[in-house]
């Protein structure tokens, strides 16, 4: 694999020398950028299977309670958005948070940023291969490893073959079930009905106000991957001028999609029968995901092979996108000098950082082997890469928002503006300070569930891999301070 090292020192407004050995330039523009995020979000493996611990709370209400996510989300985008016209830089919120909260603080956010993106890979190599085996009887880890090593090498050759595939397949997967929504919602089982954005009572499920609420907090997570759009500023066109407006679409086309598909869903099995996951032949209870039921009920036994394979393709969407985000935020750790100087050089050709897909497909995949040893197939095989996970995205997402504030008051005073500076991101980080509260306290411990449960065993995960950050900031601190500086440059001449 033939590379090069990255050149170009920082200068005194923090912008650095442009080099030509970097990722490679002016690759994609707003499209590419806004499949990226939506890639990411997973808008097809969200509905089939994200959906359900929100019904749980929520009830019939569901769609109000993603709507009003979907405003939470928006607040934090608009916030992202914001630093993202100053700051474009494929670091996202290392360089963010270097600039807003500091350098110590900013290389913990990217610390935090590499199991934040590398670990919702191995979740969807189990969901792939385990849906491969039962289609085809291999076993599952060869569909697993498959799609990891396709995937990785499909962003190895190019961010450009990487997001032409990204959007033919984020095409397929919306496009099914929209239209399978549409006929859901002209066919419901029992009625259509406004109470599912009113904060109703129902038969199954908390509902009414706090229902909702809890609901919505838990709908949060649904878009996490919307902001890995940032990742690809120094390959876009005019990053200064898309990276904004595609957070802000990627957060409402996908709400949008959320909230018709959420409602659908409900209505083609019935708001009578949410029921539980007890019940089988309820919405809730229907394993996988009541979704395979649905595309039968519309379209025959080929719907429920048609749902399955749109599922298959948003994973394997989803992986492309990890892929592509995970080894941007590592590269600009090496590049900076935070990681290993390795880390930070391209492939001559490709322009991609080989040397990060290296290592992160063997990692994603000895991950997904170790959950399915340990706790067998999904979902108990789900629950502690999940949590640990969220923890991670959660806690960066809070940060960013609150760095928000601080940089403009510091280093663009003369933009500074109250709502968009600092009422918004306080409000961002408020709510997502709630969430990350109920990821902790509101899990439902799973049945049969061997050892610590999920969520405490994945906090002790991420304790354990915040403390081997911390140590190792204070080694860079002693020996390497310059890299903690490096780690707040921008790479990108001005426009």
């Amino acid at each position: 694999m033939s590379t090069e090292p990255i050149a170009g020192a920082a200068v005194a407004t923090g912008v650095a020398a442009p080099t030509s050995a970097g990722l490679r330039p002016n690759a994609i523009g707003l499209v590419g950028v806004l499949i990226q995020s939506v890639a990411l979000i997973g808008p097809g493996v969200a509905v089939a299977f994200a959906f359900g611990p929100g019904i749980t709370y929520a009830g019939g209400s569901f769609p109000l309670a993603i709507a009003l996510a979907m405003v939470g989300v928006l607040l934090l985008a608009v916030s992202v958005g914001q630093l993202a016209i100053h700051l474009p830089s494929a670091g996202g919120f290392y360089t963010y948070i270097s600039r807003g909260l500091g350098r110590s603080l900013g290389f913990l956010a990217g610390w935090l940023s590499i199991p934040a993106y590398l670990l919702f890979l191995p979740l969807n190599l189990l969901a792939f291969g385990f849906a491969g085996q039962g289609f085809s009887g291999l076993p599952w880890y060869i569909w697993a490893i498959a799609l990891a090593i396709i995937m990785g090498a499909l962003s190895f050759f190019g961010v450009r073959l990487s997001i032409r595939t990204l959007v033919v397949l984020g095409v397929i997967e919306v496009v099914v079930f929209t239209v399978l929504s549409v006929f859901l919602i002209a066919h419901p089982a029992s009625g259509n009905t406004l109470a599912a954005f009113t904060p109703a009572t129902w038969a199954h499920g908390r509902g009414g106000v706090s229902g909702v609420l809890v609901g919505a907090v838990i709908g949060v997570l649904a878009f996490s991957g919307f902001e890995s759009a940032i990742l690809l500023a120094e390959e876009s066109k005019r990053p200064r001028r898309i990276i904004q407006p595609v957070l802000l679409l990627a957060v409402i086309l996908m709400g949008a999609f959320f909230i018709l598909a959420s409602y659908a869903g409900l209505a083609g099995y019935g708001f009578n029968h949410i029921g539980t996951v007890a019940d089988p032949h309820s919405y809730l209870g229907d394993s996988p995901t009541p979704w395979f039921t649905l595309g039968e009920r519309v379209w025959g036994k080929a719907g429920m092979y048609i749902v399955g394979l749109v599922v298959l393709n948003s994973l394997a969407a989803n992986v492309a996108a990890g892929f592509t985000a995970f080894s941007r935020v590592v590269f600009a750790m090496g590049r900076s000098g935070a990681l290993p100087s390795a880390f930070g050089r391209v492939n001559r050709r490709f322009r991609t950082p080989g040397l990060a897909l290296l290592v992160g497909v063997p990692l994603v995949i000895a991950f997904a082997l170790w959950s399915a040893a340990v706790y067998g197939p999904p979902p108990n095989s789900f629950y502690v890469i999940v949590d640990a996970a969220a923890y991670c995205v959660l806690t960066t997402y809070v940060a960013v928002s609150l760095a928000t504030p601080f940089y403009f008051l510091r280093e663009r005073r003369q933009d500074f503006n109250v709502w968009l500076h600092l009422v918004i991101p306080i409000a961002a980080a408020a709510l997502l300070i709630v969430v990350l509260a109920a990821q902790l306290l509101t899990a439902v411990s799973p049945n049969n569930y061997p050892g610590i449960l999920p969520q405490y065993l994945g906090l002790i995960i991420v304790g354990g891999w915040l403390i081997i950050g911390v140590v190792w900031l204070l080694v860079l601190r002693a020996r390497k301070p310059q890299a903690l500086e490096a780690g707040a440059q921008v790479y990108l001449e001005q426009p």
